[in-house]
């Protein structure tokens, strides 16, 4: 997937070095627990892994949404006006452009754009005025797959690089997720925000009909209540054999996935979609979505792909636990996206904003 881009980034590296530009990457979204967060935290750790000292990551201590506020508005495009940097990187949509100095922006999807009717209306109306407002600013648009850079194309006319994200290899001890939620026997894992991009509900609905042939699985589900419908937040608390552990700290999180059976990931839209990396990371095989992003990057180690409908999950889920596992495989396939080979495209997208 990667072949002959690392070398291309590494000329790119050292061109960009010849200028002698530096870079501020906004990083307060660094704390974040979502995905910005763990995105933004991944690659201010492969600049350092990969050398790339021009990027200054700036905002790590901030802290608390009013610490972040302050930072992201005041203190930090102080600091870059006042060090003369030569591009800002925005790495979510947070923080403001600074007068005078170019910035680059990491968009993670267009599903405000595509799906507005997955969004809460006023959350819908800020994303659809504020968003491409701040993408036709930029010099330069990096975007997490193929697809993304396609979705710019369509709904803003803008062009974008493509950059992968990356997930470290995962060797963490189940026991300490089984300890803290008191999860004994095998299950199979589901993690995302739970909002309806999502597709949280169907698996619910497609549940009963796995646990029928699987009475020994628990399905677990970790992520926090984003929005949706009263009927998926009850749904998650009272369906037998469903344990909903909310938003989880890290480590816990890593421990959850090496304990898993399998991890399903229905959803219809993404980005990217972390966590079928993650699993693969963890040796865990996995069941995606029919999201277009998923079957890009997915789609040829996934065990099983559904479609929308909870008869398809339901399918899926039961193929994948027939299949199976290849570890080796998995992490062999996860090896490829490392924080070290997504922060030097991402070094190498930066170039475009000085041509």
């Amino acid at each position: 997937m990667y072949t002959g881009l690392h070398q291309r980034c590494t000329q790119a590296t050292i061109q960009l070095r010849r200028h002698n530009k530096r870079i501020a990457l906004y990083a307060s979204s660094a704390a974040n627990r979502g995905g910005t967060g763990v995105y933004t935290g991944r690659l201010i750790n492969g600049f350092r892994e990969a050398g790339i000292t021009e990027v200054v990551p700036l905002g790590l201590e901030s802290s608390g949404f009013a610490g972040k506020l302050l930072s992201e508005h005041f203190s930090i495009p102080r600091m870059v006006r006042k060090e003369g940097f030569d591009l800002l990187h925005l790495p979510a949509f947070g923080g403001r452009a600074v007068s005078g100095v170019p910035y680059a922006v990491t968009v993670h999807d267009m599903a405000f754009m595509a799906r507005p009717d997955w969004f809460p209306s006023l959350r819908s109306l800020y994303y659809r005025l504020h968003f491409p407002r701040v993408a036709r600013g930029a010099s330069v648009i990096i975007a997490d797959s193929d697809f993304t850079v396609s979705e710019i194309k369509k709904h803003l006319g803008l062009t974008a690089s493509r950059v992968y994200l990356s997930a470290p290899e995962n060797n963490a001890d189940e026991t300490l997720f089984r300890k803290t939620f008191g999860i004994e026997g095998n299950y199979i894992l589901s993690t995302s925000t739970i909002e309806p991009r999502k597709n949280i509900s169907t698996l619910l609905e497609a549940w009963p009909s796995i646990k029928k042939i699987h009475p020994e699985l628990t399905l677990v589900v970790a992520g926090r209540w984003g929005w949706g419908r009263k009927e998926t937040k009850l749904a998650l608390l009272n369906t037998p054999g469903v344990s909903w552990v909310g938003s989880i700290p890290e480590d816990q999180l890593l421990s959850a996935f090496s304990g898993a059976r399998l991890l399903v990931y229905p959803s219809l839209y993404e980005g990217f979609g972390l966590p079928p990396l993650e699993a693969a990371a963890s040796a865990l095989p996995f069941v995606i979505g029919p999201a277009d992003t998923l079957r890009e990057i997915f789609g040829s180690v996934a065990a099983a792909i559904s479609g929308e409908t909870a008869v398809s999950i339901a399918r899926a889920v039961l193929d994948a636990l027939d299949k199976p596992c290849k570890p080796a495989e998995l992490r062999e396939f996860a090896a490829q996206f490392t924080d070290e080979k997504m922060a030097e495209n991402t070094y190498m997208a930066y170039g475009k904003a000085f041509e």
